[in-house]
């Protein structure tokens, strides 16, 4: 579960490095679900999916602020979220490298997409199984416009084998969800495809790339273990972005990446 949060923290990151001036803030909120569960109700899996959930969005809503500019962005969490701390900042640098930083304890630690997708392959998760449909139904999000996606995503828990046979015959194997997102692909589209070419392989690995095809989301719902998540653009534009923003301050500490993540 706790790679797993890693490896969510770490999309959230890269699935905003866009090469161009733009800010926007996202707003998440989580709640248990009035809708029938994508899967059987399981025990385990409402304990694991608790844990999930918690790391997501701890307090039950969330404000992240982004802002995108040629140095790659800065992601700045307002309140606990996708596994970071009330505060952090994350910047998603051109060249890949990910930085983790924490204001309160002026530390930062650093990672590449390239050792992100090693250190998940090594912790057993596989690429998830993903059907998406664009269904031609559109919206208007924060005053733009975006195409209606509906999306079934699974992927399967990684279990070490030699703990298998461990566990219980009901013990589940895989977690499921479906949603739908609201994609931007006229207005901000240069935003879409800058996503889909720099981002591609980390965007793959987690099945993102099929939910939002050539596009910026501005808005998504997902069930997922008896729990809905839904986030959305509030406000959006583009504006000058100040060069120090992508940049990590000289009295900043690097520390170790937690729970032995791969670095180069």
């Amino acid at each position: 579960m706790r790679r797993l949060s890693v490896a969510l923290c770490l999309v959230a990151m890269v699935s905003a490095k866009l090469s161009a001036e733009l800010k926007y803030t996202m707003h998440m909120e989580l709640k248990k679900s009035d809708a029938a569960p994508a899967q059987p109700a399981n025990p385990m899996l409402g304990m694991l999916a608790d844990g999930v959930m918690r790391q997501m969005v701890p307090d039950g809503a969330a404000d992240i602020l982004y802002m995108v500019g040629d140095k790659g962005a800065r992601i700045e969490y307002m309140q606990a979220a996708m596994g970071q701390p009330a505060g952090a900042v994350n910047l998603a640098q051109p060249d890949g490298t990910l930085i983790v930083m924490n204001p309160t304890e002026k530390t930062y630690w650093k990672t590449t997409i390239q050792s992100a997708l090693t250190a998940m392959q090594a912790a057993g998760i596989s690429p998830p199984e993903v059907i998406a449909k664009r269904t031609e139904q559109f919206e208007t999000v924060a005053g733009v416009k975006c195409e209606v996606i509906k999306f079934d995503w699974k992927m399967n828990i990684p279990i070490p084998e030699a703990a298998r046979a461990s566990l219980p015959p009901d013990f589940p194997t895989a977690i499921a969800m479906n949603g739908d997102s609201c994609a931007a692909t006229e207005q901000y589209q240069k935003y879409g495809e800058i996503l889909t070419k720099s981002t591609g392989a980390m965007m793959a690995a987690m099945g993102l790339d099929k939910i939002a095809p050539g596009g910026l989301v501005l808005r998504q719902s997902m069930q997922m273990m008896g729990f809905e998540m839904r986030s959305m653009v509030t406000q959006i534009g583009e504006e000058a972005v100040p060069p120090s923003a992508f940049e990590i301050p000289a009295d900043f500490k690097e520390v170790p990446m937690p729970m032995g993540g791969g670095r180069r």
